[in-house]
C-alpha cells in the first residue's frame, strides 16, 4: 500500500500539481515522455474549450444572475505548468549533449526560452532542477510499468509486460535514460538517494512479478538491482540507435534472463558478509595497478613528483614517471571533481610538470582521460584474464574472474570511478570505448556448448548479465563503497552462472568456502602478512 500511495504521488507531480479543478476537465495529462512543445499546445488548447464559462442562469424568482469573473489565477497556473514544462525539457537535452557538469542555468533557459528570473521562480538551483526533472522521468515511468504489471497476465505475463513498459518509456525520452541511470549521481547524496528510491520501487514490481510463479521462494535484492542494471544497460546501448521493433524482438530472450533467478536458494539471501579490516588492509595493499596510484612516489608537498635523490636518473625513468604522474592526476582529479571540471593546468599542478611537458605527452585533456582509461582497462583485463586462465572448469573460472575484477576496481578507487561513471559520458568515444571494454570482460563469461548441454548462449543474456553486474558495481561507486566491492562476490557469482547451470549449482559454486576469503582476497591477505 505503501508503494501504491508514493506512486500516486509520484504521479500527481507528472501532471505538474494540479488543482483538483484542473484535473476534472477533460484536457490530457502531461507526463514525462510528452514533454514537448505540442503537448503543450495540445493541453493549452484543451484547456481553453473546458474552462469557458457557464451561460447565465435564470432563477424562479426571475433574476438572472450572471457568471462570476474567473480570476487570472488557472490562467497564471497553466502558465507556470508549461514553463516547468518546458524547463525539464530544457534539462533533460542540455544534460543529453553536455552532461549535468557542464550545463549552465544559462543553458537551460536559452533552450527553454524562458527569462533567468522565471528559472529561480521555479528552482532555487540547477540541482533542484535536475532533481525535480528526474522526479517527472521516474513518474512517469513507474506509472507506465505499475499500469503494464497490472494489464499483464499471470506468469511470466507480467515480467513481459513489465520489460516492454520500461522499453516504451525509454523509446519514448531517450535523453531522460542517461540522466536517470548515470548523471543523477553527479549531484550527490541527494541524487544517489533519489536514483535508489525510484530503482526500488522498478525492484519491488519485478519481485512481485516473479513470485507469481509456481511454487514458494523471493528473489533478493542484489539480484533485483542487477536485473534492474542489466536492463537498463541494454536499453541504453541500444535506445538511440534501434527502431522500437528490433527492441521489442528482445523482450522475450530477457523476460527468460530474468525469470532464471527465481526462486533463489537460501544460500543466495543471506545478507553480503561484510569484509573484515584483515581482508580491506589486504586489498589497498595491492593498490599501484592502475591510474591515480601509479606514480611511485607518494605525495610530496600536497604533489606528486621525483622524491628528492631521484634527480640523478635516466632521462627514460623520468619520462616513464611523468606520464604515470600526469595519468595519476587526470584520473583522481576526475574522480573528485568531474571531467567537466578537469583542466589541462590543474593537471600539470597536480602531477609536478610543466605544461611543456605535460604536452609532450599528451594533446589535450580528453587524450589523458582516455590513456588513464584504456591503461586502467588493460591491467585489470590482464589481472581478470590470468585468474580466469588458472581455473580448469568455467564454472570456477567465472567466480575467480568476478573476484579479480572487484578486487581490482576496490583497491583503485579513482580507476573505478572514472571506470563506471564519467568514461561513458565524457565523450561519445569515451562512451564507445566503455561499451567496448565491458564487452571485453563480458566474453570471459561465456560457457562453452558443453558445458551448458549443447545450448549455445544467447548474445543478449551474456550482455544482460554483464550490464546488471557493471551495475551492482556503480552502485558502490555512487555510493562510496567501491572498497566492499569484494563482499559482492558471492552474489555476483550467482548472478552470472544462475541462467547457464540453474539456481541450486550457481549458489553452490557461488558460496563455497564462504567462511573463508576469496582466491584474490586470500592471496592479498598472505602478501600484507608477509610485509
Amino acid at each position: 500500500m505503501a508503494g501504491r500511495r508514493s506512486s500516486r504521488r509520484m504521479a500527481e507531480r507528472v501532471t505538474f500539481e494540479r488543482s483538483p479543478e484542473q484535473t476534472s476537465t477533460a484536457a490530457p495529462e502531461l507526463t514525462a515522455p510528452e514533454l514537448t512543445s505540442d503537448a503543450i499546445a495540445r493541453d493549452t488548447q484543451a484547456r481553453a474549450h473546458t474552462e469557458l464559462p457557464a451561460p447565465a442562469e435564470a432563477h424562479a424568482n426571475g433574476h438572472v444572475e450572471r457568471p462570476r469573473k474567473r480570476s487570472g489565477s488557472k490562467a497564471r497556473e497553466r502558465a507556470r505548468s508549461e514553463q516547468r514544462v518546458r524547463l525539464a525539457l530544457a534539462m533533460i537535452d542540455a544534460i543529453a549533449e553536455d552532461g549535468y557538469r557542464a550545463t549552465r542555468v544559462a543553458d537551460v533557459i536559452s533552450r527553454a526560452g524562458v527569462s533567468r528570473k522565471t528559472f529561480y521562480e521555479h528552482f532555487e538551483n540547477k540541482q533542484e532542477c535536475l532533481l525535480v526533472t528526474f522526479d517527472l522521468i521516474m513518474a512517469e515511468a513507474t506509472r507506465r510499468i505499475e499500469s503494464a504489471y497490472r494489464d499483464g497476465v499471470g506468469w511470466p505475463g507480467r515480467v513481459e509486460a513489465g520489460i516492454r513498459a520500461l522499453f516504451d518509456a525509454a523509446i519514448d525520452n531517450p535523453g531522460a535514460l542517461r540522466l536517470s541511470l548515470l548523471e543523477i549521481g553527479a549531484v550527490g547524496p541527494a541524487g544517489i538517494a533519489r536514483r535508489e528510491e525510484s530503482f526500488k520501487r522498478f525492484e519491488d514490481l519485478i519481485r512481485d512479478a516473479l513470485e507469481l510463479a509456481p511454487g514458494e521462494g523471493t528473489v533478493p535484492d542484489p539480484t533485483l538491482k542487477a536485473i534492474v542494471g542489466g536492463l537498463n544497460r541494454v536499453l541504453y546501448q541500444r535506445v538511440l540507435r534501434a527502431d522500437r521493433a528490433e527492441l521489442y524482438a528482445l523482450i522475450p530472450d530477457l523476460t527468460a534472463w530474468a525469470t532464471a533467478y527465481y526462486p533463489a536458494p537460501a544460500e543466495i539471501l543471506a545478507e553480503p558478509v561484510a569484509l573484515s579490516s584483515a581482508q580491506r588492509r589486504a586489498i589497498a595493499h595491492r593498490a599501484g595497478r592502475a591510474p591515480g596510484t601509479l606514480a611511485p612516489h607518494p605525495l610530496l608537498g600536497g604533489r606528486r613528483g621525483l622524491a628528492r635523490g631521484d634527480q640523478n636518473v635516466s632521462k627514460s625513468y623520468v619520462v616513464q614517471n611523468q606520464r604515470a604522474r600526469i595519468l595519476d592526476a587526470a584520473a583522481n582529479l576526475t574522480a573528485r571533481d568531474g571531467y567537466a571540471s578537469l583542466k589541462v593546468e590543474e593537471i600539470a599542478e597536480h602531477a609536478a610538470v610543466s605544461l611543456v611537458a605535460f604536452y609532450e605527452h599528451f594533446v589535450d585533456k580528453e587524450d589523458a582521460f582516455l590513456v588513464a582509461y584504456e591503461v586502467g582497462v588493460g591491467k585489470a583485463l590482464a589481472v581478470v584474464e590470468r585468474a580466469v586462465a588458472a581455473e580448469s572448469d568455467w564454472r570456477e573460472a567465472v567466480r575467480a574472474g568476478i573476484d579479480a575484477l572487484f578486487g581490482f576496481l576496490a583497491s583503485e578507487p579513482a580507476f573505478a570511478q572514472i571506470a563506471l561513471m564519467d568514461a561513458l559520458i565524457v565523450t561519445p568515444h569515451t562512451a564507445a570505448r566503455s561499451t567496448e571494454s565491458v564487452g571485453a570482460f563480458a566474453r570471459l563469461l561465456v560457457p562453452g556448448s558443453e558445458q551448458v548441454n549443447g545450448c549455445v548462449p544467447r548474445a543478449i543474456t551474456i550482455e544482460a548479465i554483464a550490464g546488471g553486474l557493471f551495475d551492482l558495481c556503480l552502485q558502490y561507486a555512487l555510493a562510496g563503497r567501491i572498497d566492499e566491492l569484494p563482499e559482492l562476490v558471492p552474489t555476483a557469482t550467482y548472478i552470472a552462472l544462475a541462467p547457464f547451470v540453474g539456481g541450486e549449482q550457481a549458489a553452490q559454486i557461488a558460496t563455497q568456502d564462504a567462511q573463508s576469503p576469496p582466491p584474490q582476497q586470500q592471496q592479498a591477505a598472505e602478501l600484507s602478512a608477509r610485509a
